[in-house]
């Protein structure tokens, strides 16, 4: 069981960081380490890592996003 989380982490950074770089939703830096972290120690990088994605969103100034059409 925990080699199977341990690479569901994997493919989950791998996927996220995709869609980041691809929608530009966040930093690029972020979505890059994303990359790097499923190469090393990814039991110790993935929570930084979501934590990080955690609080670039809550950081985002809501004002300068387009958000929905009214």
């Amino acid at each position: 069981m925990n080699v199977y989380g341990i690479k569901m982490a994997g493919v989950f950074m791998f996927s996220t960081s995709t869609t980041l770089l691809r929608t530009m939703i966040l930093p690029r830096w972020i979505a890059l380490l994303g990359y790097a972290g499923v190469i090393v120690w990814i039991p110790l990088v993935f929570p930084l890592w979501v934590f990080l994605i955690s609080a670039a969103v809550l950081l985002q100034n809501p004002s300068s996003s387009d958000g929905p059409i009214n």
